[in-house]
This record gives C-alpha cells, sequence and structure tokens, in this order.
C-alpha cells in the first residue's frame, strides 16, 4: 500500500511561514517548523480482527528540496505512527530536534513511545558550498531510519513529514519541499486472540 504527500513552498514571515494553497502543509507560530499529515486507511482489517505486520517502509521523494536563505540547516522527520500527533507533540519534536539534536521520536531521551513510531526516517540537510550555480540547493549530508517495526491493529496509521530548522528563517525566506510517498510492504495476518487483544490494548494505553 502506498500513501502521497503534496509537495510545498514556504515563505517565512515574522510570525511563522505562509504555506500557499492548495497544499495542507501547516506551521507552527513561532517555531521555525513546517509540517504535513495524512494516513494510511486500516479500517477494513481493523474490522476483520486483522493485524497488519510492516515488511519494509520506503520513502520516495525525487525531486530537491530548496532554500532562498544562507547560513542554514534543517532536518526532514518521515514518520509512521499508530497514534495521530497532536500540536503540542509535534511541537516537542521541534523543541527536542533544536535543543537535543542525537534524539529522534521514539529514541532514548527523545519525545514520544518507540512502539508508537511504527517507522522513521531521519535526513539533515545543508547549505550547497560544492555547486556555486544552485545556492538554492539543499543537500542530503545524513540519512537514518528508525521506528520499532511493531505490528498494529489501528484503524489508521499516520504519516508525517516534519521540517524543522535549526534557527528562525529570515523574513521572506523560502523552502520547497518536493512530494514523497509512503510504499508500505506489509503482511496481513490473523492472530490468535490473546496476542490480538493485548496489541488492542496497547495501541489504547497509546491514545491516551
Amino acid at each position: 500500500m502506498w500513501h502521497e504527500i503534496p509537495p510545498s513552498s514556504s515563505q517565512w514571515k515574522p510570525l511563522g511561514p505562509i504555506t500557499p494553497s492548495p497544499t495542507n502543509w501547516q506551521s507552527i507560530v513561532g517555531l521555525p517548523v513546517v509540517f504535513n499529515e495524512q494516513y494510511l486507511d486500516l479500517s477494513g482489517y481493523e474490522l476483520d480482527d486483522l493485524t497488519l505486520v510492516p515488511r519494509d517502509v520506503k520513502v520516495q521523494d525525487p525531486g530537491v528540496y530548496l532554500y532562498s536563505g544562507s547560513g542554514h540547516v534543517f532536518c526532514v522527520y518521515d514518520i509512521l505512527s499508530q497514534e495521530r500527533l497532536t500540536v503540542a507533540e509535534i511541537d516537542a519534536i521541534g523543541e527536542n530536534n533544536r535543543t537535543n539534536r542525537q534524539s529522534a521520536p521514539g529514541m532514548p531521551r527523545g519525545p514520544l513511545d518507540r512502539e508508537q513510531i511504527v517507522f522513521g526516517l531521519y535526513r539533515f540537510f545543508s547549505n550547497n558550498t560544492s555547486q556555486t550555480g544552485m545556492p538554492q540547493l539543499m543537500l542530503n549530508a545524513r540519512t537514518v531510519r528508525f521506528g520499532s517495526g511493531q505490528p498494529t491493529a489501528v484503524q489508521k496509521l499516520w504519516a508525517y513529514r516534519i521540517v524543522i530548522f535549526a534557527d528562525s528563517p529570515a523574513a521572506d525566506d523560502t523552502i520547497v519541499i518536493p512530494a514523497a510517498t509512503f510504499v508500505l510492504n506489509a503482511q496481513i495476518v490473523k492472530e490468535e486472540d490473546l496476542p490480538y487483544l493485548m496489541r488492542l490494548k496497547r495501541s489504547y494505553e497509546l491514545s491516551q
């Protein structure tokens, strides 16, 4: 199964980035973060008491990351979560990344529960200094996968792209994020009653 996330072009203003329609990217006032929220509908499996067992997840985003400012770096988190993230939780991810850049969501000392993060992809982008003809091109300096890979019996698997700047961009700086597709290779299984009920119990606990 797969799910698409649209591209974004955001321009910073004094109180935060303004993102044009028709995309549904969002920003957090006072924090240099933009994000997009989508979900994969698993309700058909949930109705039949079936469990989704992730085998592999890929993020496809052919295109380039562009930024009109200078002297800035940012990171991109692509996340599949068993629970929908609140604005406060996305704010916590942004603050944690800015103050403790060694801890991704679900990792030690990082925000959120490890079991909640089924899949994560972290990428760090820095200014292009090698190709003088493309000063706005941002280069990927580091790529790391994370997450629990846990089976899930939730109705929705929430997909996020979260872009976090280390420092607040200047007014009128723009950032361009290419479209992306989450490709989930999974097995659908029928578990025994007890493991399935325990999985539902754990999902309920994560939602509280």
